[in-house]
């Protein structure tokens, strides 16, 4: 047990200090790090985590892409097999998900997910809380297109417990979310460069 300890201890070691901070700051430049976020006063004090993409469209034609973000709605754009019950994320705009509002909830999984907290049309939503964290998605405007920046703060005390769950699910939502954020990029831009998409399908849109 106490090898089995020891090991565990120098991996969360080396993950901490070399790859996580590569992680948390995933495409994302100096500014955009140090910059503040809608919901960054949630949380004040806690740590957080930016990661960014440039995307070759207007911010008003990605934010109906994050509109639709959610298990049950237009999935997560990410690797659908693990978040989306194997059903395909919308390739195309659901008129019926435009409608982001104060207290809806974010799927993530069946009951599961952070409730809207703010919502400004083509700039960004926040949800989430203290206790289970803080989500803001923003874009902002550049002279190509825009930038869209992902920021996560939590609060966790540092437990054993919690950093066992750091070691296990902190590379894997570093994975989602990166595939999520590039899923998002190649169905803006295919719109905007006249490229065709799969229509979206009735699955991707029906409760489970």
């Amino acid at each position: 047990m106490a090898v089995g300890a020891l090991g565990i201890l120098t991996a969360l070691g080396a993950y901490r200090l070399w790859i996580q901070p590569w992680q948390h700051r995933w495409g994302a430049t100096d500014l955009e790090v140090r910059r503040a976020m809608p919901g960054d006063d949630v949380i004040p004090d806690a740590a957080s985590t930016t990661r960014a993409i440039t995307i070759a469209a207007p911010a008003d034609q990605v934010w109906p892409w994050l509109v639709q973000l959610g298990y049950g709605r237009g999935g997560w754009y990410s690797y659908d097999w693990i978040d989306n019950d194997g059903r395909p994320s919308a390739d195309g705009i659901i008129p019926e998900l435009q409608q982001l509002e104060v207290g809806a909830q974010i799927l993530m999984a069946p009951a599961m997910g952070p409730r809207v907290r703010e919502v400004e049309p083509n700039r960004y939503f926040v949800g989430g809380d203290q206790e289970a964290g803080v989500w803001c998605l923003a874009l902002y405007p550049t002279a190509g297109g825009c930038r869209l920046v992902s920021r996560w703060r939590v609060d966790w005390p540092l437990t054993p417990a919690t950093a066992f769950w750091i070691l296990l699910s902190d590379p894997g939502a570093f994975i989602m979310e990166r595939k999520m954020l590039k899923g998002i990029r190649s169905r803006a831009e295919a719109v905007v460069q006249g490229r065709e998409l799969r229509q979206p399908q009735a699955s991707a849109i029906e409760p489970a």
